[in-house]
This record gives structure tokens, sequence and C-alpha cells, in this order.
């Protein structure tokens, strides 16, 4: 099981700010990190971090997962002071008016909060429906044009306010565990093979990737850079176990049900079944998650990269997507990080991945 003190590097992720694009902190905290337990570690030019475990071994795994979270960035001050923002991902307008935020500038960050007209002053008509993006803003209780200038600059990016916190049993809660938390499994993994190193027998890579939000762009040049034989993307998934969702639609996942495994046409069969093997030898409860076309991650443009990398991914459930309480069980995080350990360690040169 995962120790607080490994939580606590967690908790450091999500404090550190990573919109889109805007990824640098959390970025320097994972290398910080990472480089205890790989034997080498670089950042390209989009800012993916790549570090290596043994990586003259065959055959080359890659294990990756985007450290990018939603944001806002600033594009215009009105002449109260108020600022108005473009998203960076994708939001649910609903869930967002009353949130307080941090706004990232040179001096720090500045607390506001988004805000939309009072309920009291709506009409009948537009009480009923989500708000527009247009019609949102953020009020860091500025008194002027002027006086928000001075503190934040055109082009600044903010995030929720939201942390990690603790609840009932194992479970978590924060913004951005989309896909924090995946980052923190993969680190949890590269933990452990680096404990195991002298029964490895692949070249693993690790990636943090940039930009997954808005289009997947860090893992697909990573995924060229290191030209792995396998790739393993790590994210969050829904589940199916809450009020308002339908199990006929997204299948049946739940929180505390283990690891999630996708099968479809981005997966690779073989590799597909070399994960479920795992997960069995090693007694890990798993769930399935049946894609009939996109996975809607970075998977579907790391298999097609070069001449074709053999795909899977495997994901944490979570609840209460892209919004700023996404929910999450450390025992699935942990789970995770335990079923690829096992997965890896039983790569070699002969692993077959031809369909």
């Amino acid at each position: 099981m995962i120790d607080e003190a490994r939580v606590a590097f967690l908790e450091l992720m999500i404090t550190s700010p990573s919109p889109s694009g805007f990824e640098q902190p959390v970025q320097q905290v994972i290398r910080e990190e990472i480089k205890k337990y790989t034997d080498e570690v670089r950042t390209d030019v989009h800012g993916n971090v790549i570090a290596a475990l043994h990586p003259e071994g065959t055959p080359r795994v890659m294990l990756t997962a985007h450290g990018d979270e939603l944001g806002f960035l600033i594009r215009y001050i009105d002449e109260q002071g108020f600022l108005y923002f473009a998203p960076i991902g994708g939001f649910d307008p609903s869930t967002l008016p009353g949130n307080r935020v941090h706004v990232h500038t040179p001096s720090g960050p500045i607390l506001g909060v988004i805000g939309r007209s009072p309920v009291h002053t709506l009409s009948s008509e537009d009480r009923g429906k989500s708000p527009k993006l247009a019609d949102l803003w953020i009020d860091i209780g500025a008194n002027s044009q002027e006086d928000a200038r001075k503190l934040v600059p055109l082009g600044s990016v903010a995030t929720r306010a939201a942390q990690l916190e603790r609840m009932q049993n194992d479970v978590i809660v924060s913004r951005a565990l989309d896909d924090k938390s995946s980052v923190f499994a993969l680190v949890e993994t590269m933990r452990r093979l680096h404990k195991k190193r002298e029964a490895l027998k692949a070249g693993v890579f690790f990636v943090s990737a940039v930009q997954e939000e808005v289009g997947s762009r860090g893992a697909q040049t990573a995924a060229f850079s290191v030209d792995p034989l396998i790739a393993v993307a790590v994210d969050v998934t829904f589940t199916s176990d809450h009020p308002g969702t339908s199990k006929k639609e997204l299948g049946e996942v739940k929180l505390h049900g283990g690891p999630v495994l996708s099968i479809g046409g981005h997966i690779n069969p073989r590799v597909y079944q070399l994960l479920v093997k795992a997960a069995e030898e090693a007694g890990i409860a798993w769930q399935i998650d049946p894609q009939a076309a996109r996975t809607s991650t970075d998977t579907d443009v790391i298999q097609v990269v070069r001449g074709g990398v053999a795909t899977a991914l495997v994901s944490i459930p979570c609840r209460y997507l892209h919004t700023g309480s996404e929910i999450a069980s450390l025992k699935d995080i942990d789970e995770v990080a335990e079923l690829l350990t096992r997965f890896v360690l039983a790569l070699d040169k002969d692993t077959n991945v031809i369909p």
C-alpha cells in the first residue's frame, strides 16, 4: 500500500500548477523525483520529461502519463479590474461559477473567484441554463483595470485552487487527479523497478507528457524520440458507480475496483493479454473498458508513431472528471503501479507483440 511519505509527493505535484502549455512547475518537481529511480533524465523542446532505466535493455517499453492539467488563460481585463479568460482544456461551464482559483503571476499566485451574475438576478429562462464561458470572469478584488494589470500580466494562467484532501478510507479528492494521479502511479512503478533492476531485461522509458488536454502533442513527439516497441499510457477514466451514469453506455467501472484495462482497435492484443496475465498472477482484480473507436487518450497518437507501436491503456477509476473535486482511490493507484511493475519485469527479448 502507498505510505504517507509517498502521498506527500502526489500532494506536491498537485500544488505545482501545470495548465497545458505551462507545465514547467510540475515538470521540475517530477524531474527531481524521477532521477532517483532512473539512469538518465532529459527534457525535450516541448517540455516532456523523459527518463530511462536500463536503456540498453530489450524490448524498449515506454510508460507515459500526462503532467498537464486544465486551466484558464487571461486575455482581457476590463475597466473595473475583472479578468476574462479562455479555457485551457475542456470544461463544463456549469461547474465553474463560485470556484476559487489561483492566478499565477511573476510575483506568485493571486487568489480569485470565478464570477457570474447571482441566481437572484437571472431570468427564469436563464436559471435553467448552463452559463457560457464568455459570460464568466475572475474577480481578484481589484478596484480598476490599472490595479489588476499591475498584478496580472495578460497571458497569465490560472488553475482551480482546490488541493488534495483525504476522504473516508483510502479515497482522495483534488483538482488535477487527471492526470497527476497517473504520473504518480508511474513514478511508483519506476521506484519499484529500480529496486528490482537486477531482474529487469527491458529498457524502460518514463515519460511525463505535456499538452494532452489540448491535443496529445507531447506524447506523440516523445514516442517518436523514444522509439519504443511497446508503450503503455496511464490515464484516469470515468466510473459508472454513482448516480446519473449508465453501465450500458460506459461499461461497469467502479472506484476500488482495481486497474482498468482498455480493449479495442487502439490496443495491441498481445500487450493486453500480457497485462491480464500480470494482473491475474499477482491476484490483482482488474476491470475492462471496451473502446470501439478512439480512447481519447495519448494512446491514440502513440500507436501510429513511426512504423507503429504496440500500445495499451491502463486507467485509474476516477469520479467527477474535469471538475475541481475529482475523486480516486489510493488502492487503485497502488495496484496500477504494482501491475505495471510486474508487466515490465516479465518482458524480455523474446516478447512477441505481433497480433
